[in-house]
């Protein structure tokens, strides 16, 4: 009688987790921003950094949004928030670049839901032709 319990919650575990509509899952996007010289030098890591990563911010619908620096790509990484269309990139007291998305959503590869991306994306009004990495020439 144990094993035949046993077997029934398996097998009810088991339907449980099989749920074909289930939305139990942010899918979000990692997108990464890229600061670049006229030459190609990279502005905030090496001997060519201007800018201090520490110090940059950036925001979107007036609120601060969480940056990770990652050294080993040399990027700045954030989370594509499904709601937020205008980010706005201060890199120092002077220099401010706007990051604006057309934003779509999709049937999520991870789990179940959906996840939002970008069908295009502009910096300061000029598209910008790389999908996961921003790109912005200074």
């Amino acid at each position: 009688m144990k094993n035949l319990v046993s077997l029934s919650s398996i097998f009810l575990l088991m339907i449980s987790l099989s749920c074909e509509d289930c939305n139990d899952c942010k899918d979000v996007i990692t997108k990464s921003i890229l600061v670049l010289d006229e030459n190609g030098n990279n502005l905030l890591f090496g001997q060519n950094a201007i800018y201090n990563p520490q110090a940059i911010t950036l925001s979107g619908d007036n609120d601060s949004q969480p940056v990770v620096i990652n050294e080993e790509s040399q990027t700045l990484d954030f989370f594509l928030e499904d709601s937020i269309v205008e980010y706005t990139l201060q890199l120092d007291e002077n220099t401010m670049e706007i990051i604006t998305f057309d934003l779509a959503e999709r049937e999520s590869e991870r789990c179940c839901g959906t996840q939002t991306f970008t069908t295009t994306t502009r910096v300061n009004g000029v598209e910008n032709t790389s999908t996961d990495s921003i790109i912005i020439v200074k």
